[in-house]
């Protein structure tokens, strides 16, 4: 800490050559030299040392981003990994496994004769009851069975925008069958896109649900229903789109390998370029995807790979900077190289901000002409400027269906897990484990390690109350950086472990001085109890702007606000554990932290005991803390009932909605271990 805050080389010479020029004995002017230094350190505030939320973040997202891809696989391992790589990519986009693919019910409700091209009206249902909407242009006349594009619009007004109608026309003008979709919410598709960056859907994160994934299955059915055409080739389809289409067009690629050439256009970055610029604060939610392995676009560019893949971009795009993009472009190129297909890959780049240039756009078409029609020659012709009256290009007239299961589409598309029948302790032991297993491989896969990896820091008494109470604090530091504190109050004379209640602050406490103060649960005078100052509490509170940032940027490096509470609660656990006279530990949670207390005790063997105090009832909730995809492993109950045999109390009435939990322990011989006190004064329970 010393060296830290002033021992660099330049300051100490700065201070013996320019402080302390007129003392003449050496010894004397060292003497003096150490005497400033720790005057310059105490002058220094504390809060230099503390790690902002922001900073902390950004350093994260540049180890995700340096870590991604840093060296290409080579042939045999990018091989054998291929398979479990993408389904770990679909499992991110919420779609391991895939929805069933249920009849399309294609319709073609109308359709325009333009001379040299065709536009049909089409929709159909990416799911039952589910409609997809878009316009397919081909040629006017078509001989065999012709290359296919699936063409992905950004977030305007859709399929009927002017650079959405010309970039499908010259395909269909050019040999080529291009299916132009409306983004859901947009056009004439329903659905919502904006659920944590304008609406209040936190519960999207707990779901694991992103509309990403909705907009890639609704693209892949978009690729079952050109296979199904009489007038398109199969074995050459590829997909292109700008802005939100260009990152539906990645994230379509790295999951489906039928997409034999892709362009994404103004929408390649990296996490980092996209943490460090607050890059959220321009972007909804379907620009990213729930990212459980901490990947970034390079991991991506090796699952298209050897495909081909074209990364358009302009290098004055205030949303995705040439910071990013450019160093994904170099790792990609590598891994292409790597498996000898560096002629698969391109950047193409314009002096140009978000949107299309004339370069970007012909590049793109030779790109597609290249490989999916074995035409390398230069494209020449761009775009015409013939915009079609928008109502021209209605597939519904004007009158959208009443029901349409994309409205609810975010608590439909992500499998949810059956709550478990068992007939014997066994089967439910195999449960158990196996959801265990996988809230660690999914919802805390960085949890509990960063936990353990705490640094102890700071100790120091605080003094004592009238009622023989003694109180200290402590700090540690997270492995992200973050310098967090525990407020202890203990008896003043110790003689044996005693019982140890800890807990976390809540959000809108504005005090921690003395062992948590009014936070504190007020238990008998006999037990310890130790306030976290978890991440969002104390000195790293953060007013409501950032505060929305950071818990949409969590999810880009396999993190919620809440599972960070989590780790730093945990870490708290553990910094109360060193002290020798505690005894056996419980968590203690009220209201938005009983949560944090339920997971802490499930994911730690130290700890004993979870007492719960007006705990939400479902993450099904928007305003329940949220968990990365922790709904597809069970709800608050179903999790609740892992932590048997450890000891949960409820402070007041059972909620109805914990009976399945408490059945679970009745059922196993331990209800006794799952019961509720009349007020938080009453524990611990005397057994």
């Amino acid at each position: 800490m010393f060296s830290r805050r002033i021992g660099h080389p330049q300051m100490l010479s700065s201070i013996w050559n320019a402080n302390l020029p007129v003392i003449p004995n050496r010894w004397v002017r060292l003497a003096c030299l150490v005497s400033t230094l720790f005057a310059a350190a105490a002058k220094r505030s504390d809060a230099e040392d503390w790690v902002t939320l922001y900073a902390a973040a950004r350093a994260d997202a540049q180890r995700v981003s340096t870590s991604s891809l840093a060296e290409p696989l080579g042939p045999q391992p990018w091989k054998e990994t291929l398979e479990r790589r993408r389904e770990r990519w679909r499992e991110m986009l919420g779609l391991s496994p895939l929805p069933e693919r249920t009849p399309l019910e294609a319709t073609v409700t109308g359709m325009l004769d333009r001379g040299d091209y065709v536009v049909e009206k089409v929709h159909f249902q990416s799911v039952p009851g589910g409609y997809v909407v878009g316009n397919l242009y081909r040629p006017a006349k078509v001989e065999g069975r012709l290359p296919a594009v699936v063409y992905l619009c950004g977030h305007t007004k859709g399929k009927v925008n002017a650079p959405y109608q010309a970039n499908p026309r010259w395909f269909g003008t050019h040999g080529y069958v291009c299916l132009v979709l409306d983004p859901i919410q947009l056009g004439e598709a329903q659905g919502y896109h904006h659920g944590t960056s304008r609406g209040d859907r936190w519960d999207w994160q707990s779901r694991g649900y992103t509309p990403l994934g909705t907009e890639v299955w609704n693209a892949m059915r978009a690729l079952d229903y050109l296979e199904s055409r009489a007038d398109v080739d199969p074995e050459r389809m590829g997909a292109t789109g700008l802005s939100g289409g260009g990152v539906v067009s990645w994230s379509l690629a790295a999951a489906d390998t039928r997409v034999r050439a892709v362009a994404p256009v103004c929408q390649t970055g990296s996490v980092h370029q996209v943490v460090a610029d607050r890059g959220v604060e321009g972007h909804c939610d379907c620009a990213f995807w729930i990212n459980y392995d901490r990947w970034c676009w390079p991991d991506l560019g090796a699952l298209i790979a050897p495909r081909a893949l074209m990364i358009a971009s302009g290098s004055e795009d205030v949303l995705w900077r040439p910071s990013g993009y450019r160093p994904v472009a170099d790792r990609i190129a590598r891994q292409y190289a790597a498996l000898g297909v560096a002629d698969h890959f391109s950047l193409v780049e314009d002096l140009s901000p978000h949107g299309y240039t004339p370069k970007i756009r012909k590049s793109v078409f030779g790109w597609f002409n290249r490989h999916l029609r074995g035409d390398g020659s230069e494209v020449t012709d761009d775009v015409t400027d013939f915009v079609e009256p928008e109502e021209n290009l209605l597939v519904f007239g004007g009158e959208l269906p009443e029901s349409d299961a994309m409205r609810e589409i975010d608590e439909s598309l992500v499998a949810r897990r059956e709550r478990p029948e068992f007939d014997d302790p066994s089967r439910w032991r195999e449960h158990q484990l196996e959801s265990l297993r996988r809230l660690r491989s999914t919802t805390f896969r960085y949890t509990v390690s960063a936990a353990e990896g705490a640094r102890p820091g700071e100790v120091r008494g605080d003094g004592r109350d009238t009622s023989d109470g003694s109180y200290s604090t402590e700090a540690f530091t997270h492995p992200d950086g973050l310098t967090l504190t525990v407020k202890t109050r203990r008896p003043v004379i110790v003689n044996e472990p005693r019982p140890t209640l800890v807990f976390a602050m809540p959000p809108e406490a504005t005090r921690a001085f003395t062992g948590g103060s009014s936070s504190r649960p007020r238990v008998g005078a006999g037990v310890i109890t130790a306030a976290v100052e978890v991440r969002n509490t104390g000195v790293t509170s953060v007013g409501p702007g950032y505060l929305w940032n950071i818990r949409r940027t969590y999810p880009m490096l396999g993190h919620t606000l809440a599972e960070r509470q989590v780790s730093d609660l945990l870490a708290g656990v553990a910094t109360v554990l060193r002290r020798g006279e505690t005894g056996p530990v419980a968590v203690y949670g009220r209201g938005p932290t009983a949560p944090l207390a339920l997971y802490a005790a499930l994911l730690d063997p130290g700890i004993d005991e979870v007492v719960l105090q007006d705990c939400p009832t479902t993450h099904e909730d928007p305003h329940t803390p949220t968990f990365l995809g922790v709904l597809r492993v069970g709800d608050l109950a179903d999790n609740l009932a892992l932590l048997h045999p450890k000891k949960v109390t409820f402070v007041g009435e059972i909620p109805d909605a914990f009976e399945p939990a408490r059945e679970i322990y009745r059922r196993l011989g331990d209800e006794a271990r799952f019961r509720s006190v009349r007020q938080i004064g009453d524990w611990p329970v005397v057994e």
